[in-house]
């Protein structure tokens, strides 16, 4: 993300920063810098005037912070949406006693409380599949851009919820890493560098079937991509995006609790512990750290993941 502000939130922060640089300084000064930076670049790309902002445009900042992933799909913690919030009100302290402002917005926005999850991120067993049946409704979504887009996402979601990968794991992948007859995914470089195998129920075996023989040409288009040698043609960032934003709209439109693209791995493991599939099979399933520790102890071969995953899977009789 670019730091340059322009006029009017440059001359703000300018002169804001001068008032900090008094009463704040040495590390506090540059976490401050950073906050106050961000701030008022959201409210720049919202194209909200600062003297003009209402308590629901502070209420919009607080729910696009706590929305925010980080570049491996997790939420951000609560401590860091509790120092956004932190920069913002002293931002509008600041206007308020220098009278470009008769009210601070955000002295009613209450902070998360530090520690705790900002969200759960995850969904029902019957939340997710609504979610999951209105993705493949792509063909409803409006014109031919849009269309695109949810099928993309709607295949996305399908293999995330399915293998629990993570969206940067999703995002890495090449056509060659899928065997959609062996229903597996190697992952060459998931999460600490570390290569692993993932499995895909028959219904997300089927849909990438169809996704790799028609429906990735369709996607890409006529036109070379950056990213084209890979299986959905984005780098993790851009990916993480496209899918948290249609996610968002798609729940919203169907009143369900708004998840990220890493809520369909938080998901998958709630929904297979709920269904009493074995916690050693849900580890080595969503790749969690010291699984080659984990099998040599308990000996967990492919074939046993696998008919854990068709047992306890939600999904596993799609379709």
């Amino acid at each position: 993300m670019s730091f340059i502000l322009s006029e009017p939130y440059a001359r703000v922060y300018e002169s804001f920063m001068a008032f900090a640089s008094l009463r704040v300084t040495g590390q506090g000064y540059g976490t401050l810098e950073k906050n106050v930076r961000l701030v008022l670049k959201w409210f720049e790309r919202e194209d909200i005037i600062l003297e003009e902002a209402t308590i629901q445009d502070a209420l919009s900042f607080r729910y696009a912070e706590s929305s925010r992933t980080k570049k491996d799909g997790n939420p951000v913690s609560s401590g860091t949406v509790c120092n956004r919030l932190k920069a913002a009100r002293s931002v509008f302290r600041w206007m308020v006693l220098k009278e470009m402002r008769k009210t601070n917005p955000f002295d009613e926005v209450k902070n998360p409380r530090v520690g705790e999850p900002l969200s759960r991120n995850v969904l029902t067993e019957a939340q997710m599949g609504v979610l999951l049946e209105k993705l493949t409704a792509f063909d409803e979504a409006g014109d031919e851009k849009r269309r695109v887009r949810r099928y993309r996402v709607h295949v996305i979601a399908e293999v995330l919820y399915a293998s629990g990968l993570r969206i940067a794991e999703a995002a890495s992948l090449i056509p060659d890493n899928v065997d959609v007859r062996q229903r597996l995914i190697y992952v060459p470089e998931g999460k600490g560098q570390k290569a692993r195998v993932a499995f895909l129920t028959s219904y997300a075996s089927d849909v990438l079937r169809l996704y790799l023989e028609e429906g990735r040409a369709f996607v890409f288009g006529s036109y070379d991509r950056p990213n084209s040698h890979t299986l959905f043609g984005a780098w993790h960032g851009r990916l993480m995006a496209v899918v948290n934003e249609e996610v968002e709209a798609v729940c919203r439109s169907l009143d369900l609790p708004v998840i990220t693209s890493h809520g369909f791995r938080h998901s998958l493991g709630t929904h297979l512990l709920r269904n009493g599939c074995d916690m050693r099979h849900i580890q080595a399933i969503l790749g969690h750290e010291r699984l080659a520790t984990t099998e040599v102890y308990t000996r967990v071969d492919k074939d046993e993941l696998r008919e854990s995953l068709d047992t306890f899977h939600p999904r596993r009789m799609h379709g």
